[in-house]
């Protein structure tokens, strides 16, 4: 059975809109058992389609109108977009435009009371945390890669990196061998500085545990076949404050507004008429 929000119904599909919406959220990807993880899933939407039942309710009572240059710059926006002529009938662009400024300026303000954390709070953030404020190990590295394509097969590239791999064993420098042998040629196929997490991950395998000034062997990634010479490698290591005070502070800043939202939304449950509903006393409101 729905409900009746201030006597509008919630209805089914408002309902299974919140379902899709809200139903990948990590909180219920642990609940293996998957009746219980619908009926949680279903729980959830239900409230959560009564709070954006009742905020839009608050934003259709605000009798004030919208900015009216914040409304034309969207309406020329949404013109833009669509590629609208100026002789487009946009009556209902504007009714859509008008909407929705006023849902943002409702929200808005129902989190307008959030505390702004003080300095102190952040900097104790930072303090109670700071394991966690870790930077990405940084990596600078050449490359010898011969491409497995259309256009070279892939004995084709392992001849070519073999050989590759029999001049650098020979004593001929990497720079050299990799502008005699490489697909992608250019300061000694030089990659420069890049941070972990950035290189597929074939990639990054071989360098981890390599000290900087010896190379790999021959190995593989989704793009061909592979010799690498890792040249230096910075370990990640702690963050800075001054580094992360402002991250934090945006961090804070949302926990802060989200909690209040969330007394806003309990203020307007607390005043609203809300029941169930039979489904025949729905179906008949909506005939």
């Amino acid at each position: 059975m729905p409900y009746f929000v201030n006597g509008q119904p919630v209805t089914e599909d408002h309902i299974r809109a919140e379902e899709a919406r809200i139903g990948n959220a990590p909180q219920f990807q642990g609940i293996t058992d998957v009746a219980e993880r619908a009926r949680r899933v279903r729980e959830s939407a239900e409230f959560s389609a009564v709070d954006i039942i009742l905020i839009e309710q608050l934003a259709a009572s605000d009798p004030r109108p919208v900015d009216a240059v914040l409304m034309e710059h969207e309406l020329k926006t949404q013109k833009a977009m669509g590629k609208c002529r100026n002789a487009y009938d946009d009556r209902h662009v504007r009714l859509w435009i008008e909407w929705h400024l006023r849902l943002q300026r409702t929200a808005r303000e129902m989190t307008a009371g959030a505390a702004v954390p003080t300095a102190d709070t952040i900097e104790n953030f930072y303090r109670d945390n700071r394991e966690k404020f870790h930077g990405c190990a940084v990596f600078n590295a050449a490359h010898i890669v011969k491409h497995i394509n259309e256009q070279q097969s892939e004995d084709q590239a392992r001849a070519g990196i073999e050989a590759a791999l029999a001049d650098l064993e020979a004593g001929i420098p990497f720079p050299e061998v990799a502008e005699r042998h490489s697909d992608c040629k250019g300061r000694g196929s030089d990659i420069g500085e890049f941070l972990a997490g950035t290189m597929v991950e074939e990639f990054e395998d071989a360098l981890r545990d390599l000290p900087p000034g010896r190379r790999t062997g021959i190995f593989r990634t989704p793009f061909g076949f592979h010799i690498a010479e890792l040249r230096s490698k910075t370990p990640a290591g702690p963050v800075s404050f001054e580094e992360v005070r402002e991250d934090i502070k945006r961090v804070l800043i949302r926990i802060s507004e989200h909690q209040q939202y969330l007394r806003s939304v309990a203020a307007l449950r607390a005043r609203a008429n809300i029941r169930w509903a039979p489904k025949a006393e729905v179906q008949a409101r909506n005939k």
